[in-house]
């Protein structure tokens, strides 16, 4: 997987991986443990507008993002073994570790640079 770095307003928010093919979109972060998770700081599947908890050892966060990147919907810890709810508009999903998305300060309607 190809490695970025997340920004808001040119501050640098965390490092990613970026899933970007069948098998890594269809494989996410499942089986990983939390500490493999923080490690890698975050997984931007795209293209994205649905998930699934299936195979998940851990809750997450889930940001969706529009096509220009902003963020259209935030799920803190969303539980294992579920499937969510398709989000309208959503172009791509950065999945983050439980507790992340308010801890690096994400907020709806800001806009991610990926680099």
């Amino acid at each position: 997987m190809k490695e970025a770095a997340v920004y808001i307003e040119k501050r640098k928010i965390t490092n990613i991986k970026i899933a970007n093919n069948f098998w890594t979109r269809f494989m996410g972060l499942m089986g990983k443990s939390p500490k493999q998770i923080e490690n890698m700081g975050g997984l931007l599947i795209k293209p994205c507008s649905q998930i699934h908890m299936f195979f998940m050892k851990t809750p997450i966060d889930v940001i969706y993002l529009n096509k220009n990147n902003e963020i259209i919907k935030i799920d803190s810890e969303v539980p294992t073994g579920i499937c969510c709810k398709k989000v309208k508009g959503s172009k791509s999903v950065l999945e983050l570790p439980s507790g992340y998305a308010t801890k690096l300060g994400f907020n709806s309607k800001d806009r991610l640079e990926v680099v």
